[in-house]
């Protein structure tokens, strides 16, 4: 499968290889990666990630949005189940059998528009929707008598608006320059949809990718900050009340509180930042390795690398509704409750079907 014809339509460029170098991965063994990655690994856990996000979807609706909490756990499951719609749509594009069937376009240029950019958005918005989970949590613990009047519900519900509009800007140099439209393609002798550019691509050519980095890089800065005050300060707090004058089942309440709520905000933004640090070394090796690019001599290492960071953004979608359900009494409860109903109306089913 010769997917250099892809490549360059992608970038807009005509990529040829050096000579005198010769890459680190061959294009069958990169072929090979992506499948593996993509088509197999990454999608399976997608799937699994897109019910878990309904559920959770499901659960906080149930719950009520009445408080901030919520708002920001609501505003986090919608944009993990749009990278994840992005994410399978990614992977079902690179399917060999898909591409080789009687389909008008050609799916890895037409992912490019409708997957691969609008999922390095929705990823931003997990990684900034997270920082201010984190910042809420700190203000909570620094500031206990003020954050109601600070965060209100509106509030909270404002800022993630916010959040979703501002790193939704930069697609629109992206989506202004390029567009799907009818092209030939040699190695399979067709003409189909496929990527096209317009005129004054070369204006704004990576500009998208810069800023996406950018707005990548300082989310990631910023939950590790977040993070580490809050630890500091619950840290502080607990050994504070436990030599305080309250009685000791209070005290030993607050604790246990604290201590819940720590390991829950920690738990979310510590696999945030797990599986975001294999994205930010690959953004870190594009800026300082000139030939680390998809129009350099090492592009089948830089696609490779892609397709492996695309397994972290997928994990990192998916595993939210085991931390909610491990720490979270509350939805432990409102999901045995789901469960319970959905298990009700089977068995009615069932039994209306039999009679």
């Amino acid at each position: 499968m010769d997917m250099n014809s892809s490549i360059d339509a992608i970038t807009g460029m005509d990529s040829k290889p050096v000579e005198d170098i010769s890459p680190l991965i061959r294009d069958e063994e990169r072929e090979i990666y992506e499948i593996v990655t993509l088509v197999v690994i990454s999608s399976a856990i997608g799937l699994f990630g897109l019910g878990a996000n309904i559920i959770n979807i499901i659960v906080f609706v149930r719950q009520g949005l009445n408080n901030t909490v919520n708002i920001g756990f609501m505003g986090l499951a919608i944009s993990d189940l749009l990278s994840l719609v992005t994410i399978e749509w990614y992977c079902i594009s690179f399917n060999p059998l898909f591409i080789y069937s009687d389909v008008i376009f050609f799916p890895p240029d037409v992912q490019h528009l409708s997957a691969g950019v609008p999922h390095g958005c929705f990823a931003r918005i997990t990684a900034w929707v997270t920082a201010y989970i984190t910042f809420e949590r700190c203000l909570c613990i620094t500031a206990p008598l003020k954050v109601k009047q600070i965060l209100t519900p509106w509030r909270t519900l404002i800022i993630l608006v916010a959040i979703y509009f501002f790193v939704m800007l930069p697609l629109l140099p992206e989506y202004a320059t390029a567009y799907v439209g009818l092209k030939y393609f040699p190695f399979l002798n067709k003409t189909l949809y496929g990527l096209m550019f317009t005129s004054d691509r070369y204006k704004v050519d990576g500009l998208s990718f810069l800023l996406y980095a950018i707005l990548m890089f300082v989310s990631f800065v910023a939950v590790i900050i977040f993070t580490t005050v809050l630890v500091v300060k619950l840290n502080q707090k607990s050994q504070w009340r436990k030599k305080s004058t309250f009685d000791s089942a209070q005290s030993e309440t607050i604790s246990r509180r604290d201590r819940s709520t720590m390991k829950t905000v920690i738990l979310i933004a510590s696999v945030l930042i797990i599986n975001f640090s294999p994205t930010v070394a690959f953004f870190t090796g594009v800026f300082i390795v000139p030939e680390f690019s998809i129009t350099g001599r090492q592009r089948n290492l830089f696609l490779v690398s892609a397709a492996f960071c695309f397994i972290f953004d997928t994990l990192n979608s998916s595993v939210t509704i085991i931390s909610y359900y491990t720490m979270s009494s509350k939805y432990r409860q409102t999901f045995h409750e789901l469960l319970s109903c959905c298990l009700r109306k089977k068995v009615d089913a069932i039994s209306k079907a039999e009679s």
